[in-house]
């Protein structure tokens, strides 16, 4: 079977992205775990420039496979700079990061992914018997000022509260960055990783459960390439439980500023932090949030919600509501609890209730209006969903939707972030 990955390795070497035929018969190779490690391992060997066709594939290594193949990334980066090994272990930072401990004191000294917001990732749930070693270092008279710097975002990555205030105050006693307002650059810092702070604690600000919608099969517009098609990548076809939940739709209408529907629980999904409402429905300004920013929204003892504050008049953002269907959610698997926004590449499914938002600029924790708390992150929505005229729904300029809750107050807010 290896035979069909060695003569697409020989293809693309001789071709490059004029190979015929060039993903389809690189997802063809994802039936065959031989046929996929063989592809990633000899692609990584003979190429030092980073394609996509490469980071494509590196979702669908078993994860058996994967320790291999950051064994043989590692031997690499000893030697040479390599742009598909350091994608080696970022994808294993976020898929797999539990591979990485054994090898992170080594890690941090060869630095992969230098100067990239996902070159900490590898510290990601480091178990407490290996953070000590970190720890140690992060304090040591002999650490120098950029490691240290390195540590505390590193220390950070573990999700260990215990570590997490450890690393906190360290780094506010010691001024550890040169900065005049450095308690609000260290929050920022904590919001990266789910964390934030509250009346004086450092607390989590995400949800207890991560699932992934699923939409119906022809939801979505078949004319994408293979590539980006969304039933390809495996986010796309995790299974589901069968409740399903109306989701799209209009609110109230509006020729300037419609009030769109974008779901309904008719029962509150078990685990989140909701409490006192037997359903809730979230709707949003959407022309509103891609012209003002952020919008907030009071939900009465039905759950259903009111715009808090003037509803503008909004005549230069045209955007239509999402196309009706229903949706359902998913259990997310370990390996894709954490998404990066960067490495998806419009591969993965983005669209997930719960777990930690997949920030695309920095960390933006809103405030209830009427609590003056920073609330819970609920749940957020990717670009690209049909709307009511076949067309397409764009947060920004094509990034993402993400939603807010205050349980105090019942308050939902939204805010999109996009490049």
């Amino acid at each position: 079977m290896t035979n069909k990955a060695k003569q697409l390795i020989t293809d693309f070497k001789q071709n490059g992205w004029q190979t015929s035929n060039l993903y389809e018969r690189l997802f063809k190779l994802t039936s065959n775990s031989g046929d996929t490690f063989y592809f990633a391992a000899e692609f990584l060997k003979i190429f030092d420039e980073n394609v996509t066709i490469f980071n494509d594939i590196l979702s669908y290594v078993d994860k058996s496979q994967f320790a291999d193949l950051i064994n043989l990334a590692l031997d690499i980066l000893k030697r040479q700079k390599n742009e598909n090994a350091e994608s080696v272990i970022e994808y294993a930072s976020l898929q797999f990061p539990e591979l990485l401990h054994s090898n992170l004191e080594y890690i941090f000294d060869l630095k992969p992914n230098a100067s990239t917001y996902y070159a900490d990732y590898p510290w990601r749930n480091l178990a407490n018997d290996k953070i000590q070693t970190f720890k140690a270092k992060f304090i040591s008279s002999e650490t120098n000022i950029t490691d240290k710097q390195k540590l505390f975002r590193c220390l950070l990555e573990t999700r260990n509260l215990e570590t997490i205030n450890f690393a906190y105050d360290y780094a506010l006693n010691n001024q550890l960055f040169d900065i005049e307002n450095i308690e609000e650059y260290l929050v920022a810092h904590l919001e990266l990783v789910g964390y934030t702070k509250r009346n004086g604690k450092i607390e989590n600000y995400c949800q207890n459960i991560v699932r992934h919608f699923r939409f119906n099969n022809n939801y979505f517009s078949n004319d994408r390439p293979i590539h980006l098609s969304k039933k390809q990548h495996p986010t796309w076809n995790l299974e589901t439980d069968e409740t399903k939940y109306k989701f799209g739709g209009i609110l109230e209408d509006d020729d300037n500023n419609p009030f769109i529907h974008l779901v309904t629980f008719d029962k509150i999904p078990y685990g989140l932090k909701i409490s006192g409402l037997s359903s809730l429905t979230l709707g949003i300004h959407i022309r509103e949030l891609n012209e003002c920013g952020a919008v907030f929204y009071q939900h009465d003892n039905f759950g259903k919600p009111s715009k808090i504050g003037e509803i503008k008049d909004i005549e230069i953002c045209l955007d239509l509501p999402i196309k009706e269907t229903e949706i359902s959610f998913a259990e997310t698997p370990n390996r894709w609890a954490f998404q990066n926004w960067g490495s998806s590449n419009s591969r993965e499914n983005l669209f997930r209730l719960g777990g930690e938002p997949t920030w695309i600029q920095s960390a933006e924790v809103l405030v209830c209006p009427i609590s003056n708390e920073k609330m819970d992150f609920l749940m957020q929505l990717d670009t690209d969903l049909p709307d009511i005229e076949n067309g397409e729904v764009y947060f920004g300029s094509g990034g993402i939707c993400y939603v807010f809750w205050c349980d105090k107050t019942k308050v939902s807010g939204f805010i999109m972030q996009c490049t």
